[in-house]
């Protein structure tokens, strides 16, 4: 997915700036993968378990959401808590990716419209 270099041309041939074409062209072009890897990004980081766990285990409270959670899996032998603690971070990492897409609908929300909602032109 990536920007058409035909429409850099018909830009420059219309007169627009490097701002107009950002803000109408490579905008609502990458809006997909901008998205995309917001998302994915703060839903990785609520899962971070490998690294903090092989660094230091849990150790002086540094452990995250899901060492914790598997603590109380295999060493407390708590499967049932565990498995809650698991559904709370699935409720969490929904009410986060809503979030993010009610914000990025919000963001984008003029992009590749004029006022009367309609296809904008380039500038």
């Amino acid at each position: 997915m990536s920007v058409d270099p035909e429409l850099y041309e018909a830009t420059e041939l219309d007169g627009a700036n490097k701002l107009q074409q950002f803000n109408h062209i490579i905008l609502p072009g990458i809006k997909a993968i901008i998205t995309l890897t917001v998302i994915l990004s703060i839903t990785g980081s609520f899962s971070a378990f490998e690294a903090p766990f092989v660094i230091t285990k849990g150790a002086n409270g540094t452990g995250t959401y899901f060492i914790i959670m598997d603590q109380v899996a295999h060493t407390s032998q708590k499967v049932g808590l565990a498995s809650a603690m698991a559904v709370v971070l699935l409720v969490l990492i929904f009410i986060v990716t809503i979030l993010q897409k009610i914000f990025f609908k919000y963001i984008f929300r003029n992009f590749g419209t004029d006022s009367s909602g309609k296809g904008c032109s380039i500038i």
